[in-house]
């Protein structure tokens, strides 16, 4: 995927230069970096003084990317990432030696069982675990196997599932999960005799999860979409979705967005523009704003993006309109969580100004920058030179700015969003995204109006253990993309 940025050349030239300028000084005993790694340290290095955000607080901190001695810059581009004493604000800009399959990874692509395990720690002593089935992707090896929502793991290939390998459920390339139930009345996993088998493969994850439209009973419509990414390839299906509720008279949506980590901006704006009221649209109102660095500032940077109906990116071959598209929301139930982050928290805040949403849930992620992908041969094409064939694959995810809505509030900021209802997402219940009895849509659609029996055993969690903690997610997670298109110099982010 091409991106263009029509940042000056003579910019980057000085930024290479003051760059260049600290690393001159050599070890005592000469040079100990591999060329890969070398070339890296300056890849590096000119990239974070060129783009990053917060380039001039880490100025001291890029001479640790000397590439006559440092010889593992990834790492080094984690411990530099900006800091206010011990606590790490920066968490998502990253050094990758493999940016085809990171590129990849953000079009939705994966090598992948597709479905989303959420682990439990049962036993702290022995460090057992069990893992609930969130969701699965359509035509996935976890559909063809026939697990859903609500199925319980306990045992990978014969052996309890542990903090020791339950990463396998992500990482291995075939795998055999035991499963089981659980029992409420005696707080118990309890094992049944199902096992699954399944082969990773690799395939596009689709990440328009359910929709459908719920008939309420005082006649009003209310519509369902459970997004997971924010990626490009759903865009023209979103906007087919979108004509559905309007046809069918929707005036109110419940957005579930507790799965989804983030992504482009592109689709972010996409959603905006059939989400805010006509007449918002219609004004090319202010959606979005973006604080840069003075360089990308004084380069010309667009600083606002503004409501549009037409999306037309030549360089990753995407031509869209909305028109027609505009449901005509009253109102957004936003159902959100701990994995709720950047370019969802970023769509929510930017509507805010301009109509009511209730947040449901628990707290989000907290994820305020934009960043953009950066490939070597881009940073180098820039400077009209030949990219060094040791770091033909790296790249970079740097964060460039901090992005806000037209009140200038970042409401994510600093640790995410607060819910206006409390609700904790249950994936061991037996129950389905888009189920009316599923815990958050519930809240949502009580809240409309909607009764139900006070006996109803799925009126609640019903969990009694914790998540374990540093759970892995997908490569998009915590991302907001921004791409420039080459027809649009200026204001990237439209």
């Amino acid at each position: 995927m091409k991106k263009i940025f029509n940042l000056k050349l003579f910019v980057i030239i000085c930024c290479l230069s003051l760059f260049n300028s600290c690393t001159e000084e050599k070890a005592e005993n000469g040079r100990i970096t591999t060329d890969e790694q070398y070339h890296a340290n300056i890849f590096a290095g000119t990239s974070l003084e060129t783009f990053y955000y917060w380039n001039k607080d880490i100025s001291n901190d890029l001479l640790r990317l000397n590439p006559e001695t440092n010889t593992d810059p990834i790492t080094t581009v984690n411990e530099i990432r900006y800091h206010e004493g011990d606590t790490e604000i920066d968490r998502w800009t990253m050094l990758t030696d493999d940016f085809e399959s990171f590129n990849s990874s953000l079009e939705g692509v994966y090598t992948t069982y597709g479905y989303q395990p959420i682990t439990y720690l049962l036993d702290e002593s022995t460090g057992q675990c069990v893992s609930a089935v969130a969701y699965v992707y359509q035509n996935s090896p976890a559909e063809k196997a026939g697990l859903k929502r609500g199925d319980i793991i306990y045992e990978i290939d014969g052996k309890p599932l542990t903090v020791n390998n339950y990463t396998d459920l992500f990482y291995s390339s075939q795998i055999t999960l035991s499963l089981a139930a659980y029992d409420a009345t005696i707080n118990t996993i309890v094992p049944t005799e199902q096992t699954v088998t399944m082969q990773a493969v690799e395939m596009y994850e689709n990440p328009i999860l359910c929709y459908k439209t719920i008939d309420l009973d005082n006649g009003n419509k209310i519509g369902y979409l459970a997004y997971s990414s924010f990626d490009l390839n759903s865009i023209p299906e979103l906007i087919e979705i979108s004509k559905d509720f309007k046809a069918k008279g929707v005036k109110k949506l419940v957005l579930d967005l507790r799965y989804n980590g983030g992504g482009y901006v592109i689709t972010e704006n996409v959603l905006a523009s059939m989400f805010a009221p006509q007449d918002v649209v219609d004004s090319k109102a202010i959606f979005e704003k973006e604080d840069y660095n003075e360089l990308l500032t004084a380069s010309g940077w667009s600083s606002v993006t503004r409501f549009t109906t037409t999306f037309n990116y030549e360089s990753v071959g995407l031509n869209v309109s909305t028109e027609g598209a505009n449901i005509g929301l009253e109102h957004i139930y936003a159902l959100i969580g701990p994995n709720t982050a950047s370019a969802s928290e970023a769509l929510i805040g930017g509507l805010m100004p301009y109509m009511p949403i209730t947040l449901i849930g628990e707290q989000s992620h907290g994820k305020y920058c934009t960043g953009i992908p950066l490939s070597s041969k881009e940073l180098y094409d820039m400077m009209e030179e030949v990219t060094p064939t040791a770091i033909k694959n790296w790249g970079i995810y740097v964060m460039i700015g901090i992005y806000m809505n037209s009140k200038n509030e970042t409401p994510c900021m600093p640790n995410g969003l607060i819910p206006d209802i409390e609700a904790i997402d249950d994936p061991m219940q037996p129950v389905q995204l888009g189920d009316e009895n599923e815990i958050l849509l519930r809240a949502a659609l009580e809240k409309e109006g909607k009764q139900y029996p006070e006996t109803s055993s799925l009126s609640r969690s019903m969990l009694p253990w914790k998540k374990l903690k540093g759970q892995p997610h997908k490569t998009n997670f915590g991302k907001r993309i921004l791409l420039p298109a080459a027809d649009r110099p200026i204001t990237f982010k439209k």
